[in-house]
């Protein structure tokens, strides 16, 4: 009996460290997938600033985003769209959202873990920091006002005034959302949520 439960011991741990072996290979080739996507966009990025190309397709680059907190080397490029496809390659504009600068609330959500995990340290946003998106020559400067965290279910977050149906906007708003706190399954239960206003 002693024998059987040593056996079933290691049997576990082995699985274990086969199971963890597969998550951090997984990471990896996500994560390169990513930087390589990455590489297509910040070219693609520089080739509109020349052609001042105005509608992104699905996946296409839209903008650049900086977050000073998170260091001078931190500069994902923004995509069109919150598609699976899209979001695999970095933060994806919610469609209908506003554009970087307009009055209304230019939403956008990012990764925490895998491809390249653009929003890992979004949690570490504090009230007053700047989040900077540039686009066509042009920087839009917000400061971020709060933070939740809510349910996936809460879709009000990115309305142009957050959580206000029907209120139509009076300023130039950012959203970023990202999963947060993994469930025993796999799955995400909630979302974080930072907010922030254009500066003046």
């Amino acid at each position: 009996m002693k024998r059987a439960s040593q056996l079933l011991g290691i049997g576990l741990i082995l699985v274990g460290l086969l199971l963890g072996g597969f998550m951090i290979l997984q990471t990896r080739h996500s994560d390169n997938q990513y930087r390589a996507a990455q590489q297509t966009l910040h070219k693609e990025i520089k080739a509109k600033i020349q052609t001042s190309v105005e509608v992104p397709r699905e996946g296409g680059a839209l903008a650049t985003l900086r977050i000073p907190r998170f260091g001078s080397d931190y500069d994902p490029v923004i995509v069109e769209g919150v598609s699976r496809s899209a979001l695999e390659k970095g933060p994806g504009h919610f469609p209908g959202t506003a554009m970087p600068g307009e009055i209304g609330n230019f939403a956008i959500a990012g990764h925490r873990t895998g491809w390249g995990q653009p929003f890992h340290r979004l949690q570490g946003l504090t009230k007053g920091d700047e989040i900077k998106v540039y686009r066509h020559r042009k920087t839009y400067t917000y400061r971020v006002t709060r933070a939740e965290v809510v349910k996936p279910s809460d879709v009000g977050v990115v309305l142009p005034v957050p959580n206000r149906p029907g209120v139509k906007p009076d300023k130039a708003r950012i959203t970023l959302t990202t999963c947060t706190d993994r469930a025993w399954n796999g799955t995400y239960i909630h979302r974080l949520v930072v907010w922030g206003e254009l500066e003046k």
